[in-house]
């Protein structure tokens, strides 16, 4: 069993009172976990293999190697495959039989969530899948820092990763390739089963984000956090994260709540 107890940074008390606390990833995404399965780390960069035989994808990232053009990948620094680890359980397996999961390794005696590590080493980049409040905002919180070191996958300013909604062009190259974008939302849209963002006055050429209807509720209680709704979103700075279609124009389907971020509060 994982026991975290004590994990937790606190936050400084303030004139109005004590703050919440503010968790670290690793209580926040995992808590106590009493599923968590010996494995080692397979070549592949997020898999790793039980003594069973059964395999683990690490959840909630995209690696180096599926972000940007070759020349801002690097190799990583502290791990090769091998390397002794527990998965935590997530859910039943995908497709290719893979068991999403997260990844505790131990490091000098203590235990680090290894997807933060991926993150503030610039070797993988948030892909929400999994994690929700506090835990999000822990994963991101670590890829920032390896932004704003400029290091792995963020160096010449994340060339192919990051991108800005008032330049559409530039997503050309960008089909099929998992993109973090900022801009403005112009307006929005709905039809029956679908919520739109438009970004530009263009649909057929400027980015467009998209989203269920059926998962309107979703969106709106992890905006509520921020005071924000969807239907408060026209004319609001924005992050988006996601797979770039070409589909009239650039567009990022919107599959979980953590992929929009509002950033003009």
């Amino acid at each position: 069993m994982i026991v975290l107890l004590g994990a937790s940074a606190m936050a400084q008390e303030s004139a109005g009172g004590r703050s919440a606390p503010v968790p670290s990833a690793l209580p926040a995404c995992v808590g106590e976990a009493e599923s968590a399965v010996e494995v080692i780390h397979e070549p592949d960069d997020n898999l790793f293999r039980s003594a069973d035989g059964t395999r683990y994808v690490a959840t909630d990232l995209r690696n180096e190697v599926d972000l940007g053009p070759p020349r801002v990948r690097e190799a990583a620094t502290s791990d090769r495959a091998g390397f002794a680890g527990r998965a935590v359980p997530l859910g039943p397996p995908d497709r290719w039989n893979r068991v999403p999961a997260w990844i505790v390794v131990d490091r000098d005696g203590k235990d680090r969530l290894w997807q933060v590590e991926r993150f503030e080493q610039g070797l993988a980049v948030f892909a929400p899948a999994r994690a929700q409040a506090a835990c999000a905002d822990a994963l991101r919180r670590a890829e920032g820092r390896a932004r704003r070191a400029g290091v792995g996958v963020w160096r010449n300013k994340g060339a192919g990763l990051a991108f800005s909604a008032a330049r559409p062009k530039s997503f050309q190259t960008a089909a099929g390739r998992y993109v973090i974008v900022r801009g403005r939302i112009v307006s929005l849209g709905k039809t029956d089963s679908t919520r739109y963002l438009n970004f530009g006055r263009y649909w057929k050429t400027d980015l467009t984000g998209t989203l269920k209807t059926s998962d309107e509720e979703e969106f709106d209680t992890v905006l509520g956090r921020s005071g924000r709704s969807l239907d408060d979103l026209a004319g609001r700075f924005v992050e988006l994260r996601g797979t770039v279609e070409d589909r009239d124009g650039p567009h990022i389907a919107l599959r979980h709540p953590e992929q929009l971020v509002v950033l003009d509060d």
